[in-house]
């Protein structure tokens, strides 16, 4: 799918275009071969670039030639409670701004719906608020994972079960993969604020160096989170050794317990001489033993709190 839009003024109207004009923005979300082919050969770039960009295993890096600026960035993606990363491609050429993605960005839609301030005559501009918003966006989705690992961690105040320590996997592998595209987008910032790669005008260095301590802040965040998801890891661990500890400990007290008349009963099928055998009330009198024996039990073991 190919959209193509134009916006003049940062919050201006945005124009919906059926085709490529000067000054415009083409974003290709799981393109075709022949979207692919149509759009690199108008714009005469290697079809590689965007090839690579659909590459959900690509890292970012910045490629400079004569007619272009190629970048590839990860971004966030919520589907279904999980959170990962996938690559962005973004093309910045002397008149015109490309953006490849596989999948459906909603961060991007937030532009497209006119969310956010931006104008597609300036690109560099239009590149770095993009940039801001993805640190946003992880910087969001950061907090929504601090805010399941508390909820588990209460949940393991009232009852532990399996399915927490699958959900708290799930949440490691979220924050390691962010984390990690974190530090290789830092490496991108860091390359466009030297100036290598991209002029940059008057305000843009500042805006640059701001995204940059998002950044790393969100790095900070993803570092914290990770070690309290290891410490919820280990609270989970400890309750549930707690709590066969406490399981083993009341089995074996009423095993015990429970052994008294087994103990008396076994006496008294030995083939000796023995005390009241030959008594009429025999039975219920060692019955009531045992349970005098049992209920003693019972009552030292409640004391200890083994049962």
């Amino acid at each position: 799918m190919i959209r193509i839009v134009r916006r003049v003024e940062e919050n201006g109207s945005i124009e919906r275009l059926m085709r490529i004009e000067e000054n415009c923005w083409i974003d290709m979300e799981s393109p075709s071969n022949d979207e692919i082919e149509k759009v690199c050969d108008y714009f005469a770039v290697p079809k590689d670039i965007v090839t690579d960009s659909l590459d959900e295993d690509e890292i970012p890096r910045i490629v400079k030639s004569d007619r272009y600026v190629f970048i590839i960035v990860r971004v966030p993606v919520e589907e279904e409670n999980s959170i990962f990363t996938i690559p962005l491609g973004i093309i910045l050429l002397e008149k015109n701004i490309i953006t490849v993605h596989s999948r459906s960005i909603d961060i991007l839609n937030s532009f497209f719906e006119g969310e956010i301030a931006y104008s597609t005559t300036k690109k560099v501009r239009f590149l770095l608020v993009l940039l801001k918003r993805i640190i946003e966006e992880y910087t969001h989705l950061l907090r929504v994972l601090e805010k399941r690992v508390r909820e588990l961690e209460k949940e393991f105040l009232r009852r532990v079960k399996n399915e927490h320590i699958l959900i708290l996997m799930g949440i490691k592998e979220n924050v390691l993969d962010i984390q990690n595209a974190i530090h290789e987008n830092n490496k991108i910032l860091e390359a466009i604020l030297a100036g290598h790669y991209i002029k940059l005008y008057r305000g843009d260095v500042e805006i640059i160096n701001d995204i940059i301590i998002d950044n790393r802040q969100c790095i900070t965040m993803s570092s914290f989170l990770i070690k309290n998801v290891n410490n919820a890891l280990q609270i989970f661990e400890w309750i549930v050794s707690n709590n066969m500890n406490m399981l083993m400990k009341k089995l074996t007290s009423i095993a015990v317990i429970l052994s008294i008349p087994v103990i008396i009963s076994g006496i008294y099928g030995m083939n000796v001489s023995l005390p009241l055998q030959n008594s009429p009330i025999a039975f219920p009198l060692l019955m009531l033993i045992s349970l005098i024996l049992m209920l003693a039990v019972f009552i030292y073991f409640k004391k200890q709190s083994w049962i």
